[in-house]
């Protein structure tokens, strides 16, 4: 095997496992229990819960198998068929690729990056909802292996915030946690003799 085979392949098998290149394994908040979470919030003022690889990879892996052998069976005869056979499957062909581009992406990066701070919740550089426009953290819905809570803002016409599994292994104790921090949050910005 060439040299340079065989780091492509280690570091496929860093990237997998989540092991920095020293050989250590990089910690992933969430993977973790809530007791830790609060540890580290109570420590540094923030949590960060980057992209857990193992969920994106396993909807890739479905994805790839539903549509691409789809496609893949029928390319060459599409291809050459011509006129409007032959454009959607070069438009299929693109958001395939587009797609896998999108998972290898967030495996890499291991973003968007979920963080809970003092502040708010930050779910990537776009999405944020400062504490003080939270009304409530709702109930985790969907199929166990699919499940996400909504962060649901006081004011009813604002946007929700859905937090998903690829950031958070247990969604319901995450869920739960969020409500604590959300009380804890409200205790201290309620003026004394407020109730909050």
């Amino acid at each position: 095997m060439s040299p340079v085979l065989g780091d492509l392949s280690c570091i496929t098998v860093i990237l997998l496992r989540g092991e920095s290149r020293a050989g250590g394994h990089m910690a992933v908040m969430g993977e973790e229990q809530p007791e830790v979470w609060t540890a580290e919030l109570q420590r540094s003022g923030r949590v960060l819960f980057p992209v857990r690889r193992r969920p994106v990879l396993i909807r890739s892996v479905l994805f790839g198998i539903v549509f691409g052998a789809n496609l893949a069976d029928s390319l060459i005869d599409d291809l050459n068929a011509g006129g409007a056979r032959r454009v959607m499957t070069l438009l299929g062909l693109a958001v395939v690729l587009m797609i896998v581009g999108l998972c290898f992406w967030q495996v890499t990066t291991r973003r968007p990056i979920l963080i809970v701070d003092r502040e708010g919740i930050r779910l990537g550089r776009k999405r944020f909802m400062p504490w003080t426009d939270v009304g409530t953290i709702g109930i985790p819905t969907g199929p166990k292996f699919f499940m996400n809570v909504p962060v649901l803002p006081a004011n009813v016409w604002a946007k929700e915030l859905r937090l998903s599994q690829d950031n958070v292994k247990d969604i319901p104790a995450f869920a739960h946690w969020l409500e604590d921090v959300l009380k804890e949050q409200r205790r201290l910005t309620t003026p004394p003799g407020q109730q909050p």
